[in-house]
């Protein structure tokens, strides 16, 4: 399972590669594409797909005998980064640099003096469609270098002090440079041609490869595991579901959504009006009308997945004193009183449930009540759905670095855990 979430890692370092992942291994489980403009109830196959946008992406297994639930698994595609700006290409002091932007709450210090990629999408234009590609450069292109300590002598008592607009400008060449320059650059060996390109959504990445690390390789390394940790695990759960649920009474859904760490407020991110869209077009494939639809959710569940603090020994002050997760002990159950977290006593129940139908351990995490509490799709689809929502995750030290840090036998354990919330009827239902 890690190894193949290495892969996953590897293979998407934007959201709009992390969902291609994703459909890739769909497919090979044989689930089928649909469009938004297709019929859904013409669709034979009980295992589908929908692409929404490039960034975001639902999932769904069907039931053979009429559904009376529906287990509902988010987790979010993106990762906080920076972002090229759409005239990020300027000259100065003898260099080319970039103009980028911080997206969601970076660690800005951990973007310093690593070797960088570039990866995103761009939009063509050809005979009047537009049309989106995958671009990536998987090679030092770009870094951000930091002022010498001699240029700098009280760094190490004050901290590194950053200025987003000033100070964040990755060097990628030197010279005069335009803006066509970039976009030579990310198509490179393809058929692109950059003068067909009308606008791209590019971001950089850390080229360090994910590996696993320690004394008998207990720790996975990588960037972007929050929230791609989740993700993978989510697919990998809606696959290994699969004949459960078709066998079962219930629908089993995943949705991947983008714009978490800025809020979910868009067209692909949680709060956007497509989750209940798409769930009440899968009901309606069957044969459900409204009444129908609302009465299914009044028996469903959401699992928001989202990767969670572990204790880290050198800060054990900053933790709650006795809600400190570890890594490789299993998934780890969120709750906040305030609501940043959805999770309820009935699910937490549920939660303890699906636990032991695995055999997996699980921990609790509750943020120091002193600490504002960061927050994830589960209260958004809670309050938008009316459903109980348990918010999860598996624990991790570094969050939001450009490397973060998390438990080698972590992953396996969540399927396991999803796999039973996908296929475990809500206690006291059918």
């Amino acid at each position: 399972m890690v190894t193949d979430l290495l892969d996953f890692l590897h293979h998407s370092p934007s959201p709009y590669h992390a969902v291609d992942s994703a459909v890739q291994r769909l497919r090979a489980a044989g689930f089928q594409e649909v469009h938004s403009g297709d019929a859904w109830r013409d669709v034979t196959s009980s295992r589908c797909y929908f692409r929404h946008g490039d960034s975001a992406l639902f999932a769904w297994v069907l039931p053979r005998v009429a559904p009376r639930a529906v287990h509902l698994l988010g987790a979010h595609t993106d990762s906080p980064n920076l972002r090229v700006k759409p005239k990020g290409v300027y000259s100065k002091e003898g260099y080319g640099q970039l103009g980028v932007e911080v997206y969601g709450g970076v660690l800005l210090n951990s973007w310093l003096d690593r070797d960088l990629g570039i990866a995103g999408r761009v939009l063509i234009e050809r005979d009047g469609e537009a049309s989106s590609h995958l671009v990536r450069v998987d090679r030092p292109l770009a870094r951000v270098p930091q002022l010498a300590i001699h240029l700098d002598r009280e760094v190490n008592d004050r901290g590194v002090v950053l200025n987003r607009q000033e100070h964040l400008a990755p060097i990628w060449t030197q010279g005069s440079v335009e803006p066509a320059d970039l976009l030579g650059v990310m198509t490179a060996g393809t058929d692109i041609d950059p003068s067909t390109i009308v606008s791209h959504d590019l971001m950089l990445y850390d080229l360090t490869a994910p590996a696993l690390a320690g004394r008998d390789q207990e720790f996975l390394l990588s960037a972007r595991l929050d929230d791609l940790a989740m993700c993978h695990s989510a697919v990998q759960a809606m696959i290994a579901a699969a004949p459960a649920v078709e066998d079962g009474a219930r629908i089993a859904m995943m949705g991947l959504l983008d714009h978490e760490e800025v809020g979910s407020q868009s067209a692909h991110g949680a709060g956007s009006a497509m989750v209940p869209y798409v769930i009440e077009r899968v009901a309606a494939s069957r044969g459900i009308d409204r009444e129908g639809f609302l009465r299914l959710l009044a028996g469903s569940l959401c699992v928001s997945a989202d990767m969670a603090h572990a204790i880290h020994p050198n800060y054990s002050d900053r933790h709650e004193a006795r809600h400190r997760p570890q890594l490789n002990h299993g998934p780890v159950l969120k709750i906040n009183a305030q609501q940043r977290y959805a999770t309820s006593g009935r699910g937490a129940a549920e939660f303890a449930r699906w636990c032991k139908a695995a055999d997996v351990p699980h921990q609790t995490y509750v943020h120091r009540t002193d600490l504002p509490c960061g927050s994830t799709i589960g209260p958004i689809t809670a309050t938008q759905l009316g459903l109980e929502t348990v918010d999860l995750g598996n624990a991790m030290l570094s969050m939001h670095s450009a490397r973060e840090m998390a438990g080698a036998k972590d992953p396996e354990l969540m399927v396991r855990v999803m796999t039973a919330f996908l296929t475990t009827p809500v206690s006291g239902r059918a």
